[in-house]
């Protein structure tokens, strides 16, 4: 049986993982650059367009703001125990979780919305799965959890909400769980 920490450890190493992109066992300023590298060019956002800026400074805003909450040792980036550590906290103070992540989840929804119509579909999800590498059978599963009212369409409250539920929910039936994939 799964407990609610084998659950929230494995959905954090998840995410540590998506987020160190060059597998050397830290977030580092380096890597928020690429993930926004990566998200913006996988939506067709040229590098050095106003989009792109945009979700760059965002995630390094939240690199600032996960560095200053997570990095115990002050090396300026984040082991995967600090960040485990850190995501406890956050999780416990939602508040903090929604300081620290939901700019950048907004910069992230404004750059996969390339129609600027408010919502995400069609293409635009698909994308987001693309970028994130995620299994289509994985990516069709997380639309059915993300997509709560039914509609097709992804609202950004439905995105964040998503997100938050991933790092927060200790239920491995809870939608958000789905998000990166089986829990």
């Amino acid at each position: 049986m799964t407990t609610a920490t084998d659950l929230r450890t494995r959905k954090f190493n998840r995410f540590f993982d998506l987020l160190d992109t060059d597998s050397n066992g830290y977030i580092e300023p380096e890597d928020w650059a690429r993930t926004a590298q990566k998200f913006s060019a996988g939506f067709g956002h040229a590098e050095g367009s106003a989009q792109a800026k945009a979700l760059h400074r965002a995630y390094q805003q939240v690199h600032h703001n996960i560095v200053s909450a997570m990095d115990t040792d002050g090396d300026g980036r984040v082991s995967r125990e600090e960040f485990h550590a850190g995501l406890h906290r956050h999780v416990a103070d939602l508040g903090l979780l929604d300081k620290t992540f939901r700019p950048a989840l907004d910069a992230e929804f404004d750059t996969a919305d390339i129609n600027g119509d408010g919502v995400l579909q069609g293409e635009e999800i698909d994308l987001i799965w693309k970028v994130w590498g995620m299994s289509e059978k994985d990516a069709k599963t997380a639309m059915e959890q993300m997509d709560r009212d039914g509609d097709g369409r992804i609202s950004r409250d439905e995105y964040y909400a998503t997100w938050r539920e991933y790092l927060a929910s200790e239920d491995p039936d809870a939608p958000g769980s789905w998000l990166l994939g089986h829990p």
